[in-house]
């Protein structure tokens, strides 16, 4: 990568002092209009970041060598994008609606949420199902939950209560089953591999507490657990019916699973007609990413302005600030979308890379957050780009106010203030990114995942690593499992452990 002459340009570009000096590049005056993009339900301001049109050519540019273009084509063609498993990734497939996977997806998704909203199927004590719970983790659950929380308050035809168990934690199973009616809950289990230990120990835990109470009766016709997997065969030995099962393609990964069999919940919680629109909304977003050039391309502009600051300024943090409750699980998401995609050693022919690859995600709701971390923005010695997302509603005078503190904080943080001799002075010249959405619709939320999937398969490719695994994420799992072995068999003192982790466990088992 550092042999490519356009990497060394815009290592040169970034050594510039005007490059950081956002008072001097707002001397152009066609600052603002060459760096806002607007499409569809989104608008996207580009203009308080540290760079100009010089560094934005040439990051297009270092798009193109990466032959981006063609790499995006692979992967909307069904090509082997995922070197590790030599698989394609198809979770577009899901949302294109003139693709043979669109409806068989939504088929096999609405007919089972039929059964549930009309009362047909019946939970194992034959009672109409009122609620759910998925039992998932990772992206068997950030994506589910940030879209049924974004869309909720927007009332269906099946609006069923929607829960979620993720974490092994038993004060949280026992707070779960006392918010929630078991007899008329359904238990989704969702797991791509139906092997992830954490959610395997919540389905245990939740088939115990059912078997415990009278009229438990399960059977082919009435159940109060169903699964949503790629291994169909591990869910039908875990004795859910095969009418229960909703099965998704190996292909699929699981942090880009949503739009599958996985968005069940979303269905359930927000109709069939919302889930419809979310689809529509990141298709348009693919068709957007496909067909428009770099210096127009809203995920791709996205990408190269997070290689910008890693790799060529130097900032190895990423900020994502949703000033809207309804997105308070987007922050989560994304940091499980970009740091388990990108965060990776290995180029994609298995070789050590030299050069930094994901930054490290963070954020939370912007206004909670000007509470408690923008101090550090302000004040702060360092600077890290910021994407400031708000939607653009005339509800409520709260509404507007949520939105006056957002454009607020990016002003602030750009132009500062001066105090001779107080500590009160800032001093501005921070960078920032404002994202807005027309409305809080499943379009435009369809429109803003689809946007942060492809700035990821994007960073991905110019960085010439594979994001579609996750090698790393096993490595403490497996350890885990070795311990709870040994534990169990008294053969500790064979582990080849050091001796902290061997102190540490004995205080975990001498309890």
């Amino acid at each position: 990568m550092q042999n490519n002459p356009i990497w060394n340009q815009l290592h040169q570009k970034a050594k510039q002092a005007d490059i950081k000096n956002l008072e001097q590049l707002w001397q152009n005056p066609e600052r603002h209009q060459s760096l806002t993009f607007e499409f569809e339900d989104l608008y996207l301001d580009l203009s308080k970041n540290w760079i100009d049109s010089e560094a934005k050519n040439l990051l297009c540019q270092l798009a193109e060598h990466a032959n981006l273009k063609d790499a995006i084509e692979d992967m909307f063609n069904e090509q082997i994008v995922n070197t590790t498993d030599q698989l394609p990734a198809t979770h577009t497939t899901l949302r294109d609606p003139h693709h043979k996977n669109y409806q068989s997806n939504i088929q096999a998704i609405f007919d089972l949420a039929d059964l549930v909203s009309s009362g047909t199927i019946k939970t194992a004590f034959g009672k109409p199902v009122t609620q759910l719970v998925n039992i998932g983790i990772g992206g068997s659950y950030l994506g589910p939950r940030l879209v049924v929380e974004a869309l909720t308050e927007l009332q269906s035809e099946s609006h069923i209560p929607v829960f979620f168990a993720a974490s092994v934690d038993d004060s949280l199973i026992n707070q779960l089953f006392k918010s929630i009616d078991i007899e008329q809950c359904l238990f989704c289990i969702s797991s791509k591999s139906f092997s992830t230990v954490e959610t395997l120990m919540n389905a245990r835990a939740v088939e115990k507490k059912l078997k415990q109470i009278a009229g438990y009766l399960p059977n082919e016709s009435q159940s109060s657990l169903m699964a949503i997997t790629a291994n169909k065969n591990r869910a039908l030995e875990a004795g859910i019916p095969a009418s229960m099962i909703l099965p998704f393609d190996e292909s699929i990964g699981g942090r880009f699973s949503l739009w599958s069999t996985i968005g069940f919940p979303i269905v359930l919680a927000a109709g069939k007609e919302k889930f419809k629109e979310l689809l529509g909304g990141a298709y348009l977003m693919d068709v957007h990413y496909r067909k428009q050039p770099f210096n127009q391309n809203i995920p791709v502009l996205m990408a190269l302005m997070t290689i910008w600051y890693r790799n060529f300024i130097g900032l190895d943090a990423y900020g994502c600030l949703p000033y809207d409750a309804r997105l308070r699980s987007l922050p989560k998401w994304l940091q499980q979308l970009m740091m388990e995609s990108a965060g990776k050693m290995h180029n994609i022919k298995g070789e050590v890379i030299s050069y930094p690859t994901t930054p490290w995600v963070f954020g939370d709701h912007g206004q909670l957050s000007q509470h408690a971390f923008f101090q550090a923005f302000h004040q702060g010695v360092d600077a890290l780009p910021l994407d400031f997302i708000g939607v653009l509603e005339k509800d409520s005078n709260s509404q507007d106010f949520l939105l006056f503190n957002l454009i607020a904080q990016g002003a602030a943080l750009m132009q500062g203030k001066e105090e001779d001799h107080s500590m009160k002075g800032c001093p501005g010249n921070k960078p920032s990114t404002t994202l807005l959405l027309k409305s809080m619709s499943a379009k435009s939320i369809g429109q803003l995942l689809a946007m942060y999937e492809h700035m990821i398969y994007s960073l991905a490719v110019i960085w010439n690593i594979n994001c579609f695994d996750q090698p790393g994420v096993e490595l403490g799992k497996a350890i885990a499992r070795d311990i709870q072995e040994h534990v169990e068999n008294n053969t500790l003192n064979e582990m080849a452990l050091d001796p902290s982790t061997m102190a540490l466990i004995k205080k975990v088992t001498e309890q």
